[in-house]
């Protein structure tokens, strides 16, 4: 007989699928850990992983409550950076806010925890995916491409 899925686990499907989905809209392929979260394994797979021109995003997603910091396990933490070095990615934690919204915070720039874990103290704070889309792959052209244009 098939295990059935905890509500936490089925939770935690739909938001990544959430992601997925948004991220392939936005023009990137799209891969979801097909095991991400689930028991003992050799290796370390990410939840889901992102490709747009050439630029690999390694992702870990969380679910955030208002006002409280989110914490990564040291053990997922190790992981994501082996996986982004690996893939030559770069490694994000996604964090849902409550009402839907998503924000990306850079594995890189997050606090290190005693245990060896990272801490996003502030969920809110993190890039909203269209604007890290618009950074990694700027849609308009600057004003120092237009000057030197009208030049030649």
């Amino acid at each position: 007989m098939p295990r059935r899925r905890t509500p936490v686990k089925q939770l935690a499907s739909r938001m990544e699928n959430e992601l997925a989905n948004l991220l392939w809209e936005m023009g990137y392929a799209v891969v979801r850990g097909p095991s991400s979260g689930s028991g003992v394994r050799k290796r370390y797979q990410p939840d889901i992983v992102a490709v747009k021109k050439g630029v690999v995003i390694v992702i870990e997603v969380k679910k955030a409550s208002r006002g409280k910091p989110v914490y990564i396990p040291a053990r997922q933490v190790r992981g994501l950076r082996e996986f982004a070095e690996r893939s030559g990615g770069i490694a994000y934690i996604a964090v849902r806010l409550p009402g839907g919204e998503w924000r990306m915070h850079k594995l890189s720039d997050l606090p290190v925890t005693p245990s060896g874990g990272a801490k996003v103290a502030d969920p809110e704070s993190g890039l909203r995916v269209n604007v890290l889309d618009e950074i990694l792959f700027p849609h308009s052209r600057r004003l120092t491409d237009m000057v030197g244009a009208r030049e030649g």
